[in-house]
């Protein structure tokens, strides 16, 4: 059984309680008692019980011997109705008796296997509980010497640090007073040289650090500026593009008069080759001066809008 230690230890697991819970309805049901042999007296439909059904042939052997007893009194030809009854009576005082007797049997039957599964139950429990509590204490035990072994390794640890932090302080202490020495050796000055460019060294650390900060400011301004530039450059190319674009329709449009006016001249000359033949001088003189006013005229309208149309003159790009 579980001892006083583990009656401390928290209580069996539900799957194993439910297991002997389950252990003991089955051999319950196989028994049988008193309140299930009423119920399933009263039930119809339940299918009959062991017990209901040997307490149903006990019945069944009393009416069949009771009807033989009879059978046998009137073969005998007993005219008495007093010996009928008297053997009737004794045949009901033995049936009672033995029907008693065997209600008494399997009742005590049933509380015996019963109060001994109870025990084994509670011996089961308790030898779980004393498996359980066993495990539990081995696992407890390892867990204290896993524990005791940490607290001493970092005992020695926090020893070794502390020795070599004194030590540290005994060496700080020592090289301070070597460098503090007026007559100390090599060692004073070679450590006073580092000492001195160590200094030297972070300062310059701390200089080029700040550089590098400016540069990288620098760096983003820059960046900027060049994304302005060319945004800057994309706009001027579409400038330019839409320059040379109307640039080639001026031309077109100017090559085109050109040629119209080129067209006039000549039909003004071979009109008046032709009306030189037919015309008088005077009528050809008056045709050559209108061709002529017709070809300055054109040529002062070309002059015009070749002053009037100049090209823009293109962006400046920052570089």
């Amino acid at each position: 059984m579980a001892s006083a230690t583990n009656k401390a230890m928290p209580p069996l697991h539900s799957t194993i309680r439910s297991r002997l819970h389950t252990l003991k309805q089955q051999f319950h049901e196989v028994c049988g008692d008193g309140h299930e042999r009423g119920k399933s007296s009263k039930s119809t439909t339940a299918p009959p019980h062991p017990l209901q059904e040997f307490f149903s042939s006990v019945q069944l052997w009393k009416e069949r011997s009771l009807h033989h007893t009879l059978e046998a009194l009137d073969r005998a030809g007993s005219p008495s109705a007093d010996s009928h009854m008297e053997a009737i009576e004794d045949h009901e005082k033995g049936a009672k008796h033995l029907f008693d007797l065997t209600r008494v049997f399997l009742d005590r039957t049933w509380h015996s296997t019963n109060a001994l599964l109870d025990a084994f139950a509670d011996d089961l429990a308790g030898l779980v509980d004393d498996i359980v509590a066993s495990r539990l204490e081995e696992q407890r035990l390892v867990h204290e010497r896993a524990l005791k072994s940490l607290k001493e390794e970092n005992q020695r640890l926090t020893e070794a640090w502390q020795e070599l932090k004194g030590v540290n302080g005994g060496l700080e202490a020592r090289l301070e007073v070597i460098e503090n020495t007026p007559n100390a050796g090599g060692d004073a000055i070679l450590c006073n040289k580092l000492r001195s460019r160590l200094q030297s060294l972070v300062v310059k650390q701390h200089q080029l650090s700040v550089e590098l900060e400016d540069a990288a400011q620098e760096r983003v301004s820059h960046r900027r500026e060049l994304e302005k530039t060319k945004t800057l450059l994309t706009d001027a190319q579409k400038g330019l593009a839409l320059t040379r674009a109307m640039h080639d329709k001026e031309t077109r449009q100017l090559a085109a008069m050109i040629q119209l006016s080129h067209a006039q001249v000549h039909q003004v000359l071979e009109a008046s080759r032709k009306a030189s033949a037919n015309v008088a001088d005077t009528k050809h003189q008056q045709q050559l001066e209108s061709a002529t006013d017709a070809s300055k005229a054109s040529r002062l309208s070309i002059q015009h809008f070749s002053s009037t149309s100049k090209l823009p003159r293109p962006r400046t790009v920052l570089k």
